[in-house]
């Protein structure tokens, strides 16, 4: 079982280095992650001198993938290492999102409408904030949700990833999970942002000597109670492209209160999202959007930006270059999308309807 356990770290580890060295922060950043819990559990298990030298490795991989991160660790709440501080108050709102009116509903049922509505709410016994867990293919617009959230209530957001919370130091993570709830409770609204939700929760193993295995309980016991009533909410957003790799226990009732489906764009939210992706753009003023969108079926809200990007990259060479300026058209849009390939593959698609259906 060990030397199992030990390919599997090492395969981590490998493609995590490797994702650093091609540029793929992101990416680089969780498997590091994942191949230092790997390498906790391992060491938990081994006899010494085994047990210090893999306890080391994988501190030092878990200070690797907290650097990739480009975050200076900050002084403040949580103690050393922690960095649960405000980011901001965010200026973009529901108008800023293409499509997803399913979705954004939902979002305003929980958390704006009761603010916006205070008398109708204590009528009616609505509760305000909560967990919600946003949870689709990669690219749908999932955090651009959350931090449209706190810009409809002007909430304080804060944006917190794994690597912010997971620590080397034995007992940290736990406290970094307390003070970022005792912060964001403290201010009359806040939304509670947590991308790549599975790396912070993900299913436990049982392994009493892993990091994850103390963090998940204070996690859940710091989830109870998060909804409210009266002026003064949190609101608790996870974000996840694999919701099967979450900790069941996480989405039980009085935790993640909601699981919102965010699918790829249709036929009318491509063309909401192509067009906000072209404003202030030269385009011709003929373009046909909704017929580009319809031909552009299967694209997801990222591969779609990176259509534009690449049509308005060629134009802006071509005049670089000593060409005429000249605007861009939907042949320029459809050329530039023979080279983007849909992210999103059908089996996914199946995939998450089918978690959708069960969970």
């Amino acid at each position: 079982m060990l030397d199992f356990e030990l390919r599997n770290f090492r395969r981590l580890r490998e493609e995590g280095l490797a994702a650093f060295r091609a540029g793929r922060r992101r990416e680089a950043r969780l498997t590091l992650l994942r191949a230092s819990e790997a390498l906790f559990r391992i060491a938990s298990k081994s006899d010494e001198p085994f047990r210090s030298e893999r306890s080391r490795g994988a501190r030092e991989l878990l200070g690797l993938a907290r650097s990739i991160s480009g975050e200076a660790p900050a002084e403040g709440v949580g103690g050393e290492g922690a960095r649960f501080v405000p980011a901001e108050r965010p200026a973009v709102t529901f108008a800023s999102v293409a499509g997803l009116d399913e979705v954004k509903e939902e979002i305003r049922l929980r958390m704006v409408y009761p603010f916006l509505h205070p008398e109708a709410a204590a009528r009616y016994g609505v509760r305000t904030g909560g967990g919600l867990l946003l949870y689709g293919p990669p690219g749908t617009g999932k955090t651009l949700l959350a931090r449209a959230t706190a810009g409809e209530i002007d909430a304080a957001f804060y944006t917190v990833r794994p690597s912010d919370v997971l620590s080397k130091w034995v007992g940290e993570a736990e406290k970094n999970v307390a003070a970022l709830f005792a912060e964001a409770r403290a201010r009359p609204r806040s939304v509670v942002f947590i991308d790549e939700a599975e790396a912070l929760a993900p299913v436990r193993t049982g392994d009493a000597g892993s990091v994850m295995s103390r963090v998940v309980p204070q996690f859940l016991a710091e989830l109870e109670g998060v909804a409210g009533r009266g002026t003064n909410a949190l609101l608790f957003i996870g974000a996840t492209n694999a919701p099967w790799n979450l900790d069941p226990a996480i989405l039980r009732p009085g935790r993640f209160d909601e699981l919102v489906y965010v699918p790829l764009p249709d036929a009318e939210a491509r063309a909401g999202i192509l067009a906000l992706e072209l404003a202030g753009k030269p385009l011709v003023p003929e373009a046909d959007l909704e017929a580009l969108a319809a031909a552009l079926d299967g694209y997801s809200g990222a591969d779609l930006r990176l259509v534009v990007e690449k049509a308005v990259g060629e134009s802006f060479l071509s005049e670089v270059r000593g060409g005429a300026p000249r605007r861009i058209g939907v042949e320029d849009l459809l050329a530039a999308a023979r080279e983007v390939a849909p992210s999103v593959a059908p089996e996914a698609l199946k995939r998450y309807e089918e978690w959708a259906g069960a969970a």
